[in-house]
């Protein structure tokens, strides 16, 4: 059962509060670095890390104040705004930051792709393309984004958020995503195909950003779900953390039974849940997530024994 630590983070940089998709990079025995993207005025989401005690979330003992990296030039699949949503080491000196960059649209209000950004020794950090890594393709006609990328064995493998659709509600097109997966031997060159590992259960459903980890030989993934009707409101169709496992990373069951997240009496998060990322050190997951307004009311974090 998650037990709720509270609030821990909203972001003051851009007046707005957003403090959107974090999640934990341990650092050492003595550092944590969450990552986290904020959100300006005028909707530009710019990316910022905070880094605080290992195991003590509270204790903030870093916050720069400079953004990671900014958005692409006029025209590049991240010029209106990036939001990061995983990391993976490379070798002893690199990981690889993936990330989501946002394109304002006409007929719809935006389009996704996946971007990397090189960090070296924790401290420099590198756009290696003003091109995305993965795009709208054959088998992903819209939009990807949410990237979440982990090392297995040999293989990098990403499962990400594929949007098949905008479907019309009332007067306003609202999009549809799904969870599909991705291959690759160098986590720059990616292989998708049109299967799909979480899928909507009813229709207009959306499944949002994917966190997964591989626990004891078992495939776990946290995922954001919303319907299509009012999920902007709290008596609508808002989001909610869900859970599924899979033995092969491919085929998931979903267990719901298992999420055990509930909506507080008031506050932050008494409206909707969603964005969760896991960590697990040592014998506790560390779960960081949004909640009212898609982040607008910051992060906080909940813990689970095991």
């Amino acid at each position: 059962m998650w037990e709720k630590k509270g609030l821990l983070y909203t972001c003051d940089f851009y007046g707005t509060g957003y403090a959107q998709d974090a999640f934990i990079d341990i650092l050492n025995d003595d550092v944590w670095r969450i990552y986290y993207s904020a959100r300006t005025k005028d909707v530009v989401s710019y990316p910022h890390y905070l880094d605080v005690e290992a195991g003590n979330l509270n204790n903030i003992i870093n916050q720069p104040v400079e953004p990671i990296m900014i958005p692409g030039k006029p025209g590049t699949f991240d010029d209106t705004g990036i939001t990061m949503t995983s990391i993976v080491p490379i070798d002893e000196h690199t990981k690889y930051l993936y990330y989501c960059g946002w394109n304002k649209k006409v007929t719809v209000s935006y389009s996704l792709s996946v971007g990397v950004c090189k960090v070296t020794d924790d401290k420099y950090f590198e756009k290696l393309f003003e091109g995305p890594v993965m795009e709208r393709s054959i088998f992903n006609p819209i939009a990807v984004s949410a990237p979440m990328v982990i090392k297995d064995d040999d293989i990098f493998r990403m499962w990400y958020i594929s949007f098949p659709s905008w479907e019309k509600y009332g007067d306003k097109l609202e999009p549809i995503y799904i969870v599909k997966h991705a291959t690759s031997k160098d986590g720059i060159n990616w292989s998708c195909d049109n299967h799909i590992c979480v899928d909507s259960s009813y229709p207009g459903e959306a499944i949002g950003r994917p966190w997964v980890i591989k626990d004891e030989g078992i495939y776990k993934m946290w995922f954001s779900t919303r319907g299509i009707e009012d999920y902007r409101k709290k008596d609508g169709k808002h989001y909610m953390i869900g859970y599924a496992e899979s033995k092969d990373g491919l085929n998931w069951e979903r267990k719901p039974e298992q999420s055990k997240m509930e909506l507080s009496e008031s506050g932050w998060d008494s409206e909707m849940l969603e964005y969760a990322s896991v960590k697990r050190f040592k014998d506790t997951y560390y779960m960081i997530y949004n909640g009212n307004a898609f982040g607008k009311t910051g992060f906080g974090y909940a813990i689970e024994k095991r």
